[in-house]
C-alpha cells in the first residue's frame, strides 16, 4: 500500500465514492503532485492493518504528505489542510470565509 520508493508529495488513498473524489477534485485545482492508491471498500481494503495505520476510523479518503510529514482522514479536514497548505481557494477571516465554511459543513454532510 502506497509507493515506498518516491517520498514526496501527496499519496491519496481513495476510492470512486463522492468523498472519495473531493481530495482529487482538490488536488487537481491547487495543482499539487499527488500519487493515487485506490483502497477497494468493496473488497474491505480499508480494514487492513497498513491502512488503519494512515485511517484509523477505516474510512476514505485519507491522505499522507511526504513533503510535511502530515497524515489526514476525513474530506473536511484534507479540504482545509490543502487549502492553508497552499493559501489557495480559502479567504481569510471574514465573510467569505464563513462562507466558505458553511459550504465546506454542507459538503462533509450533503454530498
Amino acid at each position: 500500500m502506497g509507493n515506498t520508493t518516491d517520498k514526496s508529495g501527496i499519496d491519496l488513498y481513495t476510492w470512486a465514492t463522492p468523498n472519495g473524489r473531493k481530495i482529487s477534485i482538490m488536488l487537481e485545482e491547487i495543482g499539487l503532485p499527488y500519487r493515487v492508491f485506490p483502497i477497494d471498500i468493496t473488497n474491505g481494503d480499508q480494514l487492513e492493518p497498513e491502512f488503519l495505520k494512515i485511517s484509523p476510523n477505516n474510512k476514505i479518503p485519507a491522505i499522507v504528505d511526504h513533503d510535511t510529514g502530515q497524515t489526514l482522514m476525513e474530506s473536511g479536514a484534507i479540504l482545509m489542510y490543502l487549502a492553508n497548505r497552499t493559501g489557495q481557494l480559502m479567504s481569510s477571516i471574514g465573510p467569505d470565509y464563513w462562507r466558505q465554511m458553511e459550504w465546506l459543513m454542507f459538503q462533509m454532510g450533503g454530498v
